[in-house]
């Protein structure tokens, strides 16, 4: 996203790149892109410049921040200037499972699964990404728009094995057992069986604008 917002910007724009671990960000040579080590949550805002930036945006990272999205959402809303946009894609992860039922491993990854409560478990939010209008709405922003969408593929595609590894690192994250490495190994089986067709995670993207002062 960093790579691709200052190739949208051009030479003459400016993006500003956060993480709270900066190691892959600042591998990233461009002349316009500023990597920042910071914490939204918890680290002045001033690093940043408050009320100075037309676009604000994040991917695939508040679902992490159960409890806290609402926070995170309005120290982004104090960034942007007035008239700025800010922009949050989230998922619903509970979607992520075979199809069709009368294949040999679907009813295996569905118990394993649980609906996306595997992933609940580890402290993750599963459905933040439906959300999200709502928060908007209560940080103060208008023009809210929001759209969904997701796709059904095979087992073996790229994103079926993006997700095994994803599953992985979350299990291996969250501590999981031997019982816990058994689930994990019926759902990777099932994600590399290209005969299993897979729903993927319902990606949800939401787009707001700030009108003069928010609270």
């Amino acid at each position: 996203m960093a790579v691709w917002l200052a190739e949208q910007v051009g030479p003459a724009g400016h993006v500003v790149a956060t993480d709270i671990d900066t190691r892959y960000l600042r591998r990233l040579e461009l002349q316009n892109l500023e990597v920042l080590e910071h914490n939204i949550l918890e680290d002045p805002l001033e690093a940043l410049g408050p009320g100075s930036f037309d676009l604000v945006c994040s991917r695939l990272t508040l679902f992490h921040l159960v409890g806290r999205q609402e926070q995170a959402l309005r120290q982004m809303t104090k960034c942007l200037r007035p008239g700025g946009w800010l922009i949050d894609e989230d998922a619903d992860w509970g979607t992520a499972a075979p199809v069709d039922p009368a294949h040999p491993l679907y009813d295996g990854y569905r118990r394993a699964w649980q609906d996306g409560d595997w992933w609940t478990s580890r402290g993750y939010d599963k459905a933040f990404g439906q959300k999200l209008p709502a928060l908007f709405e209560r940080c103060g922003l208008q023009d809210i728009r929001h759209e969904a969408a997701t796709e059904v593929v095979r087992g073996g595609s790229p994103w079926a094995r993006w997700w095994a590894v994803t599953l992985e690192v979350i299990n291996e994250l969250g501590g999981g057992d031997e019982s816990d490495g058994r689930e994990l190994e019926v759902m990777t089986t099932a994600l590399a069986d290209p005969t299993v067709w897979v729903l993927r995670e319902l990606l949800h993207a939401c787009r707001g604008r700030r009108v003069g002062d928010t609270a």
